[in-house]
């Protein structure tokens, strides 16, 4: 068993949570997931402590802004960015039992952690493709979600929405192909398992 794994599980066991998990959608909820299915990937919770590197390599002005997780899974990173002064944190995910499971997890956590920096979090349960991003500056945050279509698709609204700069953390960058080669993406960091992009209005 990987040490993140460990991590994960006592990261669960601690908070009464449940977010340590392998999923492959197909499995779960092919029907609700519909169209969306046949390109998105399988659920894995992100490494608690890369999600923390990922966070710690964005300047200290990302943490006032509204944070999107898009692929919310079980909702790990939401609970892990309420520890930090986001405005406001939504997770997006489109299968219904994950969502299901990260609304009871935001639950219990605001439980256990009444005095959690960022108090306000939502998911919406829906197709990616299909979200608006929320008004005002924003930090978004990806665990390689879908495929490379789907990704260019979802950073064309991004750079359309957007009226002042945002940032991106991608984690397992797949399809950074896709951002590297847009001039509006900068990279600001490249940790190997993830890079910072700030994404210029």
């Amino acid at each position: 068993m990987t040490s993140g794994r460990r991590s994960g599980q006592r990261f669960d066991a601690d908070n009464g949570v449940v977010t340590e998990a392998l999923i492959f959608l197909g499995e779960l909820d092919p029907d609700e997931i519909g169209e969306a299915l046949e390109d998105a990937t399988h659920y894995e919770a992100t490494p608690i402590a890369q999600f923390e590197a990922l966070l710690r390599a964005v300047p200290a002005n990302a943490y006032q802004r509204t944070f999107v997780d898009v692929g919310a899974g079980m909702g790990r990173t939401l609970l892990l960015a309420s520890l930090h002064p986001f405005k406001q944190i939504v997770g997006v995910e489109v299968s219904p039992a994950l969502c299901e499971t990260a609304r009871d997890n935001l639950v219990r956590w605001r439980r256990k952690h009444p005095d959690s920096a960022c108090r306000d979090m939502r998911i919406s349960c829906g197709d990616a493709n299909a979200f608006a991003f929320p008004p005002g500056p924003l930090t978004v945050y990806l665990y390689n979600p879908f495929g490379e279509a789907s990704v260019a698709r979802l950073c064309e609204r991004l750079k359309n929405q957007i009226r002042e700069d945002a940032y991106l953390l991608y984690h397992t960058p797949v399809h950074r192909a896709v951002l590297d080669s847009d001039g509006r993406f900068e990279r600001l960091t490249d940790l190997g398992f993830g890079v910072v992009y700030r994404v210029r209005a």
